[in-house]
């Protein structure tokens, strides 16, 4: 039962920015415990889809007192793309709320979220989960582990089976796991160490990789056909650019052309044919 609320709207029209605070004092009809919850809107908890070229807006929300028990997402989970947020988010909430069957269901829809967001192939969840493996994206061991928050989401919607809450923290603990390693700690990793191609075969793998997705006229330097998200290791591109040219110009490599400009750093700009 809410008890009062208010809301306080903070707006930067020059930076495009916006937040609304919505205060709630709230009580529960069925201990009478009074609480205080605070919920965020805005530019700054926006998750984009771009799978489907659209927006999911991901309010944030902090409850006073906090039960000791209570499970939270896991550090920088802004990182994890919406489709897979939102499930997860809303399954913790279920687990603080006891919801222990929703809260299974939901981890279960986290892990599909999760092989959909990787590019998993397969029938069914099973063979998703095993192509993750098969796709060196998780290990055997992890493999495992995720059949088993499969096995008790199958259990909870075709058998309403309602899971012991000390097995759902455990694939929760499982889901933060795989979430923490594929999506946070790689974004970190991403942003830190720079990437060191294998060999002349590898960056011209990810170039041509990168022309795919271009459209016919596209001008660029070699960075601009390589993932954004990367940083490169820069001693070895000068001497990969000057094969990419070779290859070019022997009439090897027939999407690409060499323009006559150049950047003042010195990298040829491309053109894709």
């Amino acid at each position: 039962m809410v008890l009062g609320v208010d809301v306080n709207s903070l707006v930067d029209h020059d930076e495009c920015f916006y937040e609304d605070h919505v205060y709630r004092l709230v009580k529960c009809k069925g201990c009478d415990t009074v609480s205080f919850n605070l919920e965020k809107n805005g530019t700054a908890y926006e998750q984009y889809d771009n799978e489907y070229g659209g927006e999911v807006m991901i309010p944030e929300y902090i409850s006073y007192p906090k039960h000791e028990d209570d499970q939270t997402p896991i550090n920088d989970s802004w990182c994890l793309p919406a489709q897979i947020y939102v499930p997860y988010y809303e399954s913790i909430n279920a687990i603080n709320n006891k919801a222990y069957l929703l809260a299974a269901l939901g981890l279960r829809m986290v892990v599909e979220a999760l092989c959909l967001a990787k590019g998993a192939s397969g029938r069914n969840l099973e063979q998703k989960i095993n192509d993750l493996k098969d796709k060196g994206l998780i290990t055997a061991a992890d493999c495992e582990r995720l059949h088993e928050a499969r096995f008790m989401g199958n259990e909870s919607a075709h058998e309403i089976q309602t899971p012991d809450r000390d097995k759902l923290l455990i694939v929760l603990e499982i889901v933060n796991g795989m979430l923490n390693n594929l999506y946070v700690l790689d974004k970190k990793y991403k942003e830190k160490f720079p990437y060191r191609f294998k060999d002349y075969q590898d960056f011209e793998d990810k170039i041509l990789n990168g022309v795919s997705e271009c459209r016919t006229g596209d001008k660029y330097t070699v960075y601009g056909f390589l993932p954004e998200e990367r940083k490169y290791d820069k001693s070895t591109l000068p001497n990969f650019e000057t094969q990419l040219k070779t290859r070019i110009s022997d009439g090897t490599i027939t999407q690409l052309s060499i323009t006559a400009n150049q950047t003042p750093g010195g990298l040829s700009i491309f053109e894709v044919l």
